[in-house]
């Protein structure tokens, strides 16, 4: 089957049964079940004649991999997704999160981007390979994963340590990236490339207990509010990575945004101010992640009944790293931010190191000409996620990895961010096919 024999209508419609189905299947982690959407996943696959097998990891949380085979003249490439998706306040959602409802050419769904639009992309494109019946040179292996909004440790973690097939492949297509900018003749399309470092902290905050009627100064809430203060307001140092020097300089090419992003590169120390001038909330936002370690505060836990005073409470911060940089550095940093508040002391509870692979792998410029084919005003350019995923499993053990699934520019990229563990999210169906369009492109052109 070549490209000119493929009814795309018929895909579209297809993949947006296949998602609104999935979404309708609860994966929230905690606690996961993901062995239901592996399952569904593991249907469609079958009913193509795809091998694939479910691989649990503890009960209930179920990887899926799949593999079409090659002629293995060169190692295979890994298409990563993960089943499970962040909670949802459901009150404050227009649908259902879990409702996977059509609306206005939209699919409404908690992991509707994040990332079960991506698990829909990546089984339809092995069934689309499979239908060529070309002789290709790689193995195409699928794994849809357990736990990555918790850490991985149950999926893309743990499968690594005890799937050998995944320490055998060349690179991974991953989350992460493919959203981007309309900036007058261009559409520039981020790639992600790099990874910050996560490093989760608590902070407790021990005081004397006591009958509330009586005010204390050494009241450990007053302590951890004066904390949170704190940490809201503060600003670690400025570091442009050479990644993010590239991505400057790719948006450079915009006119309007040139003088102010080379400003930028020029004097580093004075980007807060400058990047004021940035015209594009969206694109704002994301450069003041790019440039430092971030520490935002996420989690309160204080005492248990009104009238009494607690004797410890505690926060949990959610802190992001630059590379270069290691959980230890980034503990001693909030403590020092912390020094002057009494009586707290601070835990590493979890932590992942930077990674990063490097734009002169095959893929990247495989992944512009993808681009290119369907919308001729793209120009990719390589990032740093603020945001964690499964690719750091990869690149940590030297396999590239990329974050890539590519949406149309057709709406605030503000907005898009938002959406992403946010309330209302969905996808287009327009972007649902655009994005298997690339990616079926990519892969097949990287696998001939």
């Amino acid at each position: 089957m070549q490209d000119n024999a493929i009814n795309w209508e018929d895909i579209k419609q297809q993949a947006t049964g296949y998602l609104s189905q999935y979404l309708q299947i609860d994966t929230t982690n905690p606690p996961g079940n993901e062995t239901k959407g592996a399952q569904f996943l593991k249907g469609i696959l079958d009913k193509e004649g795809i091998p694939s097998e479910i691989i649990e990891s503890e009960p209930g949380r179920g990887n899926l991999i799949a593999r079409l085979k090659g002629n293995a003249t060169k190692p295979p490439l890994l298409l990563l997704n993960h089943i499970d998706v962040v909670p949802a306040e459901e009150e404050k959602w227009t649908y259902p999160p879990v409702s996977g409802k059509l609306v206005q050419g939209e699919i409404w769904g908690r992991g509707a981007l994040d990332c079960k639009s991506l698990g829909i992309m990546e089984t339809i494109i092995l069934t689309l390979l499979k239908k060529t019946r070309q002789d290709f040179n790689r193995d195409v292996i699928m794994a849809a994963t357990a736990d990555e909004e918790k850490g991985g440790t149950l999926g893309a973690g743990w499968l690594y340590n005890n799937r050998p097939e995944l320490r055998e492949v060349e690179a991974v297509i991953n989350e992460g990236g493919g959203v981007g900018i309309c900036r007058g003749k261009n559409n520039f399309y981020f790639c992600q490339v790099a990874e910050k470092g996560v490093c989760w902290v608590r902070v407790t905050f021990k005081g004397t207990p006591g009958h509330a009627s009586i005010p204390r100064e050494d009241n450990c809430l007053l302590a951890l509010g004066r904390s949170l203060d704190i940490i809201g307001k503060y600003r670690s140092k400025i570091q442009i990575s050479p990644v993010t020097t590239i991505f400057i300089q790719g948006l450079s090419e915009d006119k309007e945004l040139a003088p102010i992003l080379e400003k930028v590169l020029k004097e580093p120390r004075r980007a807060d101010d400058t990047l004021k001038n940035i015209p594009d909330k969206g694109l704002k936002q994301l450069l003041e992640t790019k440039i430092r370690n971030t520490f935002v505060p996420t989690v309160v836990k204080g005492g248990e009944k009104t009238n009494v005073v607690p004797s410890e409470c505690f926060c949990e911060v959610d802190c992001r790293m630059l590379p270069g940089e290691s959980p230890e550095e980034i503990q001693k940093e909030i403590e020092k931010v912390l020094k002057d508040v009494p009586g707290c002391s601070i835990q590493t509870i979890q932590n992942s190191i930077p990674t990063e692979s490097s734009t002169s792998h095959e893929l990247f410029q495989i992944f512009e000409n993808s681009l290119t084919r369907y919308d001729p005003k793209a120009k990719l350019i390589p990032f740093i996620s603020s945001g964690a995923t499964d690719s750091r499993f990869f690149r940590s053990k030297k396999t590239p990895a990329f974050g890539f699934v590519p949406l149309l520019v057709e709406e605030d990229l503000a907005h898009h961010q938002d959406l992403i563990h946010g309330h209302n999210e969905r996808i287009s169906q327009k972007n649902l096919i655009f994005g298997i369009k690339v990616l079926y492109d990519a892969v097949r052109q990287y696998c001939c």
